[in-house]
């Protein structure tokens, strides 16, 4: 058996999986991956709104 998903596209997540023989890591691998992503991209929306509140406010300014 494959330990490999079958690839569905543009995802590391997913695309990085291994399956091992010890379900409870494979489990906890998949939470801490999950959570550091999810911590990217909510950090990288962040970045994003804050630039357009001061990009708005700077316009206010002029």
């Amino acid at each position: 058996m494959e330990n490999k998903l079958e690839k569905i596209g543009q995802n590391s997540f997913m695309d990085n999986f291994v399956k091992t023989d010890d379900i409870l890591k494979d489990m906890c691998g998949i939470i801490e991956s999950s959570q550091k992503d999810a911590y990217q991209a909510v950090n990288t929306l962040l970045v994003q709104r804050n630039w357009l509140i001061g990009y708005r406010r700077r316009i206010r300014w002029r």
